[in-house]
């Protein structure tokens, strides 16, 4: 299969919504390679920077690009922080607060489930300092945590990685076969990818070093292999080889030999408006990611 190496330009905010004060926020990568885009009226977004990084509640829309063209999802009265956007089966969308409140000893949900008309259809509780994040094409959300969770009171996040249903109930973690336990506890979760029906997180340890864990969902076993990059803002895999984007910019491929990936090359990106240090996305063997105000994709 012909593949571009090359960073190619899949998408931008039209010229004409940024005049009209429209901003693009939260991003994802849907399982099928449709690109998700959560658009909000100037008035709620902070100062690029700032944090909180948008005013509750607030109204937006998901602008959604696939195989078979643009749809927009309206989203009203939105009141927790949409740290992450996911799409799930039958054109659903999940917004998730990375920390979810309390009352008193009560955790409260910090996902929730739209329905492909924007309506709100489920809350799930998904734990505490959700750092990365991914759905697969059957509806199981990956997560790695971050040390606040992992070290915290709430049961999802204290494994480190963990899956979930959409009803928000764990369906695998670390702990589950301790014949693939992991090399190191976790410390911060990275980022996540899938590859065909496998799911792929990246996280690292209190010592130096990260790891990638890959997780066969039909029976539950993991394999654990060192990352090359150490911080990647995010990774795909397409058999043996691999994409990595390091948060400051710098694209290199690597090859699996055995259990270490070999370095074949890099580059350092040079596109208009830096490279986003934010999360990107890995599906199948492409990576995604944003410069500026343009959204691009590149094949491992």
């Amino acid at each position: 299969m012909a593949t571009n190496r090359h960073p190619v330009e899949v998408w931008r905010l039209p010229e004409e919504e940024r005049r009209a004060g429209r901003r693009a926020l939260t991003w994802t990568v849907g399982p099928d390679g449709e690109l998700a885009v959560l658009v909000v009226p100037e008035q709620y977004a902070t100062p690029p920077g700032a944090w909180p990084f948008i005013r509750l509640p607030f109204d937006g829309e998901v602008v959604v690009l696939g195989r078979h063209g643009e749809w927009r999802v309206p989203l009203t009265g939105v009141g927790a922080s949409p740290d992450h956007l996911a799409l799930l089966p039958g054109h659903r969308i999940l917004l998730t607060d990375a920390r979810p409140g309390r009352d008193g000893e009560d955790w409260l949900p910090n996902g929730v489930v739209y329905g492909a008309d924007g309506s709100p259809s489920r809350e799930l509780l998904l734990g505490d300092d959700v750092r990365a994040l991914v759905t697969d094409r059957d509806g199981r959300i990956w997560m790695a945590y971050g040390d606040e969770g992992i070290y915290g009171d709430h049961p999802m996040a204290i494994p480190g990685l963990r899956a979930a249903d959409t009803r928000g109930r764990p369906v695998w973690s670390p702990r589950d076969r301790p014949q693939d336990r992991l090399p190191d506890y976790p410390l911060e979760g990275l980022a996540g990818a899938t590859e065909g029906r496998h799911a792929w997180l990246a996280w690292y340890p209190s010592s130096s070093g990260s790891y990638l864990t890959q997780i066969d969902p039909v029976d539950g076993s993991a394999t654990t292999v060192p990352c090359p990059v150490r911080l990647p803002a995010g990774f795909a895999v397409r058999g043996r080889e691999g994409v990595f984007l390091s948060r400051s910019g710098e694209l290199t491929r690597h090859l699996l030999v055995g259990k270490q990936w070999k370095r074949t090359g890099g580059q350092r990106l040079q596109l208009p408006g830096g490279i986003d240090p934010g999360p990107a996305h890995g599906r199948d063997g492409t990576l995604w990611f944003r410069s500026g105000n343009g959204w691009y994709r590149v094949e491992a």
